[in-house]
């Protein structure tokens, strides 16, 4: 196969999972904000949601160099 075809079928994959990994942070905040309605106190869930949320976020940070790194590869 040609490289530039590599290169568009890796960007494509990149894409889609910068798709999934913020669809992912945005799922987490909801699931926190309605906890925190819910919730007086500040039960474990929260904590763990948080730390989804984090780690989510990390996730994006990294598909975005992904995608940064496979812009710049030569075809």
């Amino acid at each position: 196969m040609q490289r530039s075809l590599y290169k568009e079928l890796w960007t494509m994959r990149f894409q889609r999972m910068l798709v999934l990994e913020r669809q992912g942070v945005l799922g987490y905040r909801d699931l926190l904000k309605e906890c925190r309605g819910k919730l007086q106190e500040e039960p474990l869930i929260q904590t763990h949601l948080k730390k989804l949320i984090a780690d989510e976020t990390k996730h994006v940070k990294l598909v975005k160099e992904l995608l940064d790194i496979t812009s710049r590869q030569q075809d």
